[in-house]
């Protein structure tokens, strides 16, 4: 398991990015646990209605401690929400969860998204399959699949048992630095 400590910090902008079954919502999830175990409140636009709030309470997530705002595919709409939410005050972290198909997000938009995290002292996540916040982002981080793991009781395991991921620095803070790999379970 990676620590989560460092990796979200208030008053910057992180991505999580990668393909489906990377291990990008399970890293996300784990970010949440670790702030609502804190005590911290959480706000998740979720543009394709894709949370399972059963496994994130499996998980450790303190459901009571997150706004979840349902975007019915609707990415202008949740990209708006996702404004608004990171200059409300009580949040420690808002996340947007945007998918498959990211919205397009302008230099400017990306900055002024910056500059409102920053003023609010509020950590914003930004999860899909590709980088929308550019420079904005102070953190990007990409997910790939490294492995499966199949168990069960016959010969032939049926059951996923565990997938690996491999994590990458795609944009550390401050000055660029030499992509870093880490690998992980989900």
């Amino acid at each position: 398991m990676i620590e989560m400590e460092g990796v979200v910090r208030r008053g910057e902008i992180t991505e999580i990015v990668g393909p489906l079954s990377s291990g990008r919502t399970s890293l996300f999830v784990s970010c949440l646990r670790e702030v609502t175990a804190g005590g911290g409140m959480a706000a998740l636009v979720d543009a394709d209605g894709a949370f399972d709030p059963s496994s994130a309470a499996r998980a450790g997530v303190a459901l009571a401690r997150v706004l979840w705002v349902r975007g019915d595919g609707r990415r202008d709409a949740g990209l708006r929400a996702t404004d608004v939410l990171v200059r409300c005050p009580g949040f420690t972290l808002v996340a947007f969860d945007f998918g498959e198909l990211p919205p397009r997000l302008s230099l400017t938009a990306a900055f002024r998204l910056k500059l409102a995290v920053r003023r609010s002292d509020v950590a914003l996540v930004l999860i899909g399959s590709r980088r929308i916040a550019g420079a904005g982002a102070s953190l990007a981080l990409a997910t790939e699949r490294d492995g499966v793991e199949w168990g069960g009781p016959t010969t032939r395991p049926t059951r996923l048992a565990r997938l690996h991921t491999r994590l990458s620095v795609v944009r550390g803070r401050g000055a660029p630095v030499a992509p870093e790999q880490r690998s992980w379970c989900a």
